[in-house]
């Protein structure tokens, strides 16, 4: 890699460090939850069902003691429950409840317009 080439990333990751920082700063403000929730919430919004708790965090990019801390939020908040699966009581699977889902949907819109994806709401 060229020093110049080198420079751009370097450039894209700061910009990519810029980006994550104000999403997580309007999701917070806006709905409650910060962006790895916001992630995590769309996950078990599109899952449908339920989603092993593993799977959440390979579907997010966090760790999985990171996701487990920010399940206890989200649980806390009404926006999730998880349940031991009767087979094997290792396997932790979530369920998005109603709030969850509505509160990803509200997000959405909230994550879409900061990016530019959709026109923000006039005020």
């Amino acid at each position: 890699m060229t020093p110049i080439e080198s420079a751009r990333w370097r450039e894209r990751i700061v910009e990519h460090v810029r980006i994550t920082q104000e999403l997580d700063r309007a999701l917070v403000r806006a709905h409650g939850i910060s962006l790895s929730e916001f992630l995590a919430l769309c996950a078990l919004d599109r899952a449908g069902t339920r989603l092993r708790a593993k799977d959440l965090a390979d579907a997010v990019g966090l760790s999985p003691s990171a996701v487990s801390r920010m399940l206890v939020r989200l649980e806390q908040h009404g926006l999730l429950t998880r349940r031991f699966s009767t087979d094997d009581r290792r396997a932790l699977y979530l369920t998005v409840t109603e709030s969850g889902s509505r509160t990803a949907r509200a997000a959405t819109s909230t994550f879409d317009a900061h990016l530019g994806l959709v026109p923000a709401a006039q005020g």
